[in-house]
This record gives structure tokens, sequence and C-alpha cells, in this order.
């Protein structure tokens, strides 16, 4: 990635001077000002502004509201703003990566774990550490991004899959510790979204000083990091400390993100969104960036915040500020891709060698007999408090063995139908990070599903699946409209359907929110359950994966040609839009069909095929039978361990399923090239 495209032009952009960043930054503190005169007027009005302000009467109810309420709100907004963009700069500038942020490097989410876990397991501790807590998970987070993307160069797009990787894995803890404690799981989720509701000042006494520490300090660095922006190399031979400084700023931007989420909740892309705005609009210097980050992302949240206010005055559950900002936020990243302003790097650097890590005869074998015994163990094995339990032929319910068999063949078609899925985005993109998950179909049907459930219930699910499908093909529409302008090219494609996961799950933690008493059971659909599939449903959706299998590997040869590229697919013959238009929408029915039976599965779709690959299966054909039996020996096993884990209670298989996939990839990742 060059410089030029990391840091945009090297116009002046330093502050007092009449440059494009100082113009942004000026009407967004404009836009605010209002904000505050409008929440002030009353008070103007009445003559009452001092009083508002400093010493509220006790007995006036408008003056309390606004003195700890709106007030303090206002205040949170812009500290959470500026101390979130403020840390999005410094990752990005020591990073060398524009895409980098407090969000997609894992750092939310594992401060969002820590402080979850020790919510619920020690909330007397939690008083007195809650902050080494949030540091502790950030710290470790970041780390394990870190650690995962350096033996891959800190390519671009591994970073991306690495924090993809760590915010799915603390996501699903998090997850299932609430799924245990329902008694608070409208609250921390609420609070998860980013919340920035305020009854008093306590919270802001907390967060100013240290947003104050962390900006003082990275200014303090600023020189130091303009030299690592230069390269490692460089740096060094002009006596900068290249990993000890590095290490410092991300201390530090951890450091402001854990006190902000301490306080706040996950507030997402105001990390990302405004540091790169400021580049693209010509800072380069990291002085004048740091410094421009702090207001712009103080007033730009102050604003969205304000929004959000309207919004929740309508009536209903207030809507979460930090899913609101990824509504902004992850449409600004596609609007920047679309400008091509953001450039991702060649595909050759970010690409890992497909290196046979297993024997493809060996892994044939064995993923058959695995089959085999798998469906046997499942159906017929289970687990209770003393160890296995083997259901015998003289003791058999025919009840119990018909419930088994419909979650076990559910678990399995949906591995099918992934497997095949992710198989097709992946040899029609090129693309070897690629899977329905990724692309924004999983979470496009999802989301179709839960807004039909408001609707028609859980009892009509012909409609669902209807709506569902229609959802998840709708998405793929836009992403391959959003890509047309670059030929859908393999990174594109991966950015703008990672924005439109974004924005899609942002919507889904909006609806949660506001679910009231169906919160739970969403969040256990959202999961990825067997628990309310049917046979019927499991033979539709096999019978539809069978078909499109079938027209796959009958379709091996254009699939072929289509993996070479452009160019020479074009020479040799094949209309390649219409071809991967066609495929993606193959892949696109299979991704619905298998969200709607289970629910939204993560990984699965990316690790069969990318497995399949690495273990000798090249050719489209054998590539697409290969996935297939590995998605569904994942999925029976992830079903059985999910249904035995902790009897007599029981686990989301998706979640199981996501942890399987996510192992595979933290140890595929860390092998060295």
């Amino acid at each position: 990635m060059s410089n030029e495209a990391l840091h945009g032009s090297r116009r002046s952009g330093f502050p007092g001077t009449l440059s494009i960043p100082a113009i942004l930054t000026g009407i967004l503190g404009l836009l605010p000002l209002a904000v505050l005169v409008i929440d002030f007027w009353p008070y103007l009005a009445g003559g009452q502004a001092t009083q508002a302000l400093f010493s509220p009467d006790e007995t006036d109810f408008d003056q309390i509201l606004f003195h700890y309420s709106i007030l303090p709100r206002l205040a949170m907004a812009f500290l959470c703003g500026a101390g979130l963009a403020l840390a999005g700069a410094a990752i990005q500038t020591v990073l060398r990566n524009p895409l980098a942020s407090p969000t997609t490097l894992g750092v939310g989410a594992g401060v969002e774990f820590a402080l979850t876990l020790f919510v619920l397991l020690a909330p007397a501790s939690l008083a007195m550490f809650q902050e080494a807590f949030a540091l502790a998970g950030g710290l470790i987070a970041l780390g394990a991004v870190y650690l995962i993307a350096a033996n891959r160069g800190n390519a671009t797009l591994w970073l991306i899959l690495a924090g993809m990787i760590v915010n799915l894995l603390l996501q699903s803890g998090s997850q299932i510790i609430l799924l245990f404690n329902e008694q608070y799981l409208q609250s921390i989720f609420m609070w998860g979204a980013g919340d920035l509701a305020q009854n008093g000042w306590e919270d802001t006494q907390f967060v100013w000083p240290r947003v104050l520490i962390g900006m003082i300090a990275i200014l303090v660095l600023s020189r130091p990091l303009d030299l690592l922006a230069l390269g490692d190399d460089t740096a060094s031979s002009l006596g900068a400390k290249v990993t000890v400084l590095r290490l410092l700023i991300l201390g530090l931007a951890v450091f402001i993100t854990a006190s902000v989420i301490s306080a706040a909740g996950m507030i997402g892309f105001v990390g990302l969104a405004i540091p790169a705005a400021l580049r693209i609009a010509g800072l380069s210097r990291s002085r004048d960036l740091m410094i421009y980050s702090v207001f712009t992302g103080g007033f730009a949240l102050v604003l969205i915040d304000f929004l959000v206010r309207q919004f929740n005055e309508f009536g209903g559950d207030p809507l979460p500020t930090g899913a609101a900002t990824a509504l902004f936020g992850a449409p600004f990243i596609i609007f920047m891709l679309r400008k091509a302003r953001i450039m991702p790097g060649s595909q050759s650097d970010d690409q890992h060698s497909d290196q046979q890590i297993v024997s493809k005869t060996a892994l044939s074998i064995a993923l058959s007999l695995s089959l085999v015994i798998g469906v046997v163990f499942s159906l017929f094995v289970s687990l209770d408090g003393n160890g296995f339990v083997v259901l015998g032929w003289q003791d058999i319910s025919l009840d119990i063995l018909i419930g088994r068999a419909e979650r076990t063949f559910a678990a399995m078609i949906c591995g099918a139908a992934l497997a095949v899925s992710g198989t097709l985005i992946q040899r029609v993109g090129r693309n070897p990070l690629a899977s329905p998950e990724i692309t924004g179909v999983s979470s496009a049907t999802a989301l179709a599903m839960i807004m039909a459930l408001a609707i028609f219930g859980f009892g009509q699910r012909a409609e669902l699946m209807v709506i569902g499908a229609a959802g998840g093909i709708a998405s793929l529409f836009v992403l391959l409209a959003l890509c047309r302008k670059f030929t859908h090219a393999p990174h594109y494609m991966l950015l703008n359907g990672l924005a439109m996961t974004a924005i899609l799950g942002a919507i889904v933690r909006i609806v949660l929110t506001r679910g009231g008493t169906q919160t739970s059971m969403l969040m256990s659909w959202l999961a990825g359950t067997t628990y309310f599939t049917n046979m019927d449903e499991v033979m539709i959706v096999a019978a539809v994966t069978g078909v499109l299998l079938v027209v796959a590997i009958a379709l091996r040869r254009p699939l072929e040609l289509a993996s070479l590229g452009t160019d020479q697919s074009v020479s040799l013959g094949l209309g390649i839009s219409g071809f991967q238009f066609a495929m993606m929408l193959l892949a696109a029915i299979l991704a619905a069909s298998a969200t709607l039976l289970v629910g939204p599965l993560s990984f699965v779709g990316l690790m069969a095929p990318h497995l399949a690959r690495v273990a000798g299966y090249r050719l489209s054909g054998g590539h697409l039978l290969g996935a297939v039996l590995i998605g569904v020996n994942v999925m029976m096993v992830a079903e059985w361990l999910a249904r035995n884990m902790i009897y007599p209670a029981q686990l989301p298989t998706g979640l199981i399923a996501a942890l399987i996939g996510t192992s595979y990839f933290l140890i595929l990742a860390v092998r060295k090239r």
C-alpha cells in the first residue's frame, strides 16, 4: 500500500489554516453547537440559563433533567467520540492500515467480553477493578489479532480477518454468558449496544481525565509516529525504537477505548470513519490528525446522538447510540471504497500460500468414516452428569430418536449448504477469505427473518422462509452493484461485504434492544439453534442443497475457468460477468436456506472450502465435494457438542460451530508462510 493511498495528499492540514479538514471540523462543530442551543433554549428564554447550568432548582423537574441527564449526555457523547476517534487514528498510524480501528481489531469486543464476564461472575470485584478488567480484555484481544496478522505481514485483509475471528470468538463467549443469565440480558445488551443515557456526572468524571491523559501522551509521541509512517526500517535508521513505540501507542489506544466502553458500551465505526475521512481530506502529519480526530470525532458523535434522541421521542424502547453509529459509519466506508480512496493493496499481498497441510486421500477416508460413525454416535450416544449414555435397542424411544435425527440432519444439511455456498463464492471471487457470512448474505437473511417474525411469529415457517430468502438474495444484488465499478474484484467484494454485514448487524442489534420479552428467544435463534427444526423443513433444504450441488458440479468446467481470472476466462470464451452473477445467486440461495433452517452460522462457509483446498481438493468438482464432507462433519460434531456439553442445559449449535471455525483459523493464521 502506498503512502499516498494511506495518508492522502500532502496538502497542509495544520490547525488554524483554512484547509478542508478545518472546514469539515468547523461545520461539525457548528452543528453540535446548534444541538446545545436547541436543548438549552427553554432555559435561555426563561432567564434560567445560569441556574440550569450550575445549580439547578431541586423543585424544577426540567432543570434537574437538563443538568443531570441532557448536559452530561452531551459531554459524554463528545468525550466518547473524541476518545474513539483518537484511538482509531493512533492505531491506523501505527499499523499503517486505514481500515484498522478499535472495532475492527477486536479491542471493543475484548473489553465488552471482560466486563460482561465480571459483571455476572464477580460484580463485587467490578466496582474496584472495572478499568483493569476492561484494559486487560482489550489488550488481550488486540494482542491476539496482532499476533495472527503478524505472520501474514500485517496485510490489510489479514488484519481485518484476524479482527473478525477474535470479534466472533469473544462475541460468542459473551452471548453464551448472557443466554444463561436472562435476568441481566436486557440491561447488559443495551449497555453493550452503546448507551449514552446519563443519570449524573459520574461517568463523565470517570472518562474525561483518561481521554485527556491519552491525548496528551499520544500528542507528545506525534513526531515518532510520523517516523513509523515511513516504515519500520526507515524509522529504525532515524533512531526510533519501533517495537517499543508501537506497543506504547497501541497500549494508549486500548486504554482510551477501554475507558470509553466501560462507561458507555460499544460504539462502533467512529474510530474507523473519522480518521479515514480526515486522511482523505488531506491530513498527513500525525499531530494534526490526532488533534482534528479529537474534535471531529467528538462533534460527530454529539450530532449522531442528537438524532438518536429525536428518534427516541417517538416512543418505544430507546435506540442505542452505538448501534446507530454503525448505520452512519458503515455506509461511509462503502462510499470511500466506491471512490477508491481506501486501497486495500494488491491481491498478492493479502493472500497466503495454500500449502497442503494434510493428505487429501487420508482426509477423504477420515471424513467418510467419521460421517458414518458420527451419525450413529449422534443418534444413540449422549452425555449426562455421570458420563456417556448409550441408547440401547431394548430401551429405545422413537420420539427421542426422531428428535435427535431431526436436529442432527438439520445441522448436517446446513453444513453442506454453507460449504457449497462458500466454495462458489471463493472460486468465483478468487478470494480464499470470502464466505456467505462475510459477504452479508447470512446477516440479511437473518434480518429479514427477524422482521418477518414480528408479523407472522414462529408459527408461519413458510412465510418466513420466503421472506428470508428474499432478504439474502437482495443483499447479494446490492453487493454486486456496489462492486460493479471494480469488476467485482475480490478485495472490494470482501470489504464491501464486511461493511454491509456491519450495517445489517447494527439493525439486528437495534431490533433486539427493542424486542422486550422476545429478546432471549431471538438471541438463541441468532446464535444458530436446531431446536426449532422439523423433518419436513430439513427435507426441503436438503432437496434444494442437493439440486444446486448437482448444478454446481455440472458447471465445474466454467467454474474452473472463472477461477483463472477475468482476462483468461474471457479469452477462453466464458462470459464471466453473467456466470459470476449466476454462481453468486446460487450461493445466496444456499446460504439463505441454511440460515432459514437453523439461524445464521459463522465460519462454516469459510472454513469448509478453505480446509478442502489446503487438503488438496484443487479442481472445482473435488473442491465442492470435499467442502461438503468437511461442512457436514463440522456441523454434526457441533450439534452433538451443543446438545451434550452442559447437559441438561443446551448451547446453540451455531456458537459451537463458530468456536470450531475460529479455532481452525487461529491455528492456520499463526502458521508460518
